[in-house]
């Protein structure tokens, strides 16, 4: 508080605003500029007053890179650019501004000067309409301390979603995990189905499958033609699966730290049948998904898919009649790795 001038009461001739604030987080920072608008006579040396940040947001400080709360005065050529001595106090996003002029400098019956702070996003901080709380304004003119009104603005956030490129390979499959939920993509040409480890019978996993979005956290198979798909950050909110035997990482692991017997995919020795197998390595690389037992009894194991796919060796469906379709109905002749429909039979061939 200015507690040196006497207190006279609300001014209604001097006005602070601002006009929502447009922050899109790949710009990495945005400016917020308080207008400042200040009645005929007033003359007037200096200004508190305190702004609440919604949470997630600060203000940039000098020790960042940025700059500190500044006083412009766009209309005045005396004023203009001129940065006045100024400090602040942060604690729980709420900061306390103190400005005054240098050089006996003052601001007079002018509008359109604003107080500017550079302001930064964390990574919590999700797209949304965010309310900023500016209190306890006071201005002083050397002989009295004037109230104005509090008022409050919008930080209007929008965070570009996150993206992640998952490579499929001739063997149909690979596994996910990912720290944010995804949207599914709907390729015409390949169209990938996910699938999660719902319960385990033998050596046989049971799959169900994972419609339109993926939980965060949730390790899963993704069955497509080979090539590279894009899963999109989701933005609304999705349900957990609860019974998902999959794991992941999002970061590469040494196996050490998981514990118990870690399974991953892969084809057996000598180019054997694709399932889970023993991992026999050190590290697991990011974002992949992994079973864990624990006990190592079980060498590997293979699928069932809850629509009857089946994995077979294409060398099995060459050399005898078969109604072999692509998944557009398309009616092929030879077929290489990826999806078909063999015999009315969602198969995938490796």
């Amino acid at each position: 508080m200015l507690s040196f001038l006497p207190f006279v009461g609300m001014h209604a001739q001097c006005v602070m605003s601002a006009d929502d604030l447009e922050f899109n987080a790949s710009d990495g920072t945005a400016d917020i500029k308080l207008n400042l608008s200040v009645d005929e006579a007033g003359r007037y040396f200096g200004i508190e007053f305190y702004m609440f940040l919604p949470s997630g947001f600060t203000v940039v400080t000098e020790e960042d890179g940025g700059e500190l709360f500044e006083l412009w005065g766009v209309n005045s050529s005396r004023w203009r650019n001129a940065e006045v001595a100024g400090k602040y106090f942060s604690e729980s996003n709420s900061y306390n501004i103190i400005l005054s002029s240098s050089a006996g400098r003052k601001i007079n019956n002018n509008s359109g000067y604003f107080f500017s702070a550079t302001i930064q996003a964390d990574e919590t901080v999700a797209s949304g309409t965010y309310p900023v709380t500016v209190k306890k304004i006071e201005i002083a003119d050397g002989t009295n301390q004037i109230d104005i009104e509090d008022f409050t603005f919008n930080i209007i956030y929008t965070k570009a979603a996150k993206t992640y490129d998952l490579t499929v390979t001739d063997a149909g499959m690979a596994t996910m995990y990912l720290d944010f939920p995804v949207t599914i993509p709907s390729d015409a040409n390949n169209l990938p189905a996910v699938y999660y480890v719902a319960g385990i019978e033998g050596n046989t996993l049971t799959m169900y499958e994972v419609e339109n979005t993926i939980p965060a956290n949730t390790g899963v198979i993704v069955v497509g033609n080979q090539g590279t798909y894009t899963f999109t950050e989701s933005t609304g909110t999705v349900a957990a699966i609860t019974d998902n035997l999959l794991k992941g990482v999002t970061a590469s692991t040494s196996v050490s730290s998981l514990g118990g017997t870690i399974y991953t995919l892969g084809r057996g020795k000598n180019g054997g049948l694709l399932g889970f197998h023993k991992y026999t390595g050190s590290t697991l690389g990011a974002n992949k998904a992994y079973l864990t037992r624990n006990n190592g009894n079980v060498n590997a194991f293979d699928f069932q898919f809850p629509d009857g796919t089946t994995f077979i060796n294409r060398l099995s469906v060459t050399g005898q009649k078969n109604e072999i379709y692509d998944l557009q109905g398309r009616k092929v002749e030879n077929p290489t790795t990826g999806v078909y429909i063999i015999n009315g039979v969602k198969t995938i061939l490796k």
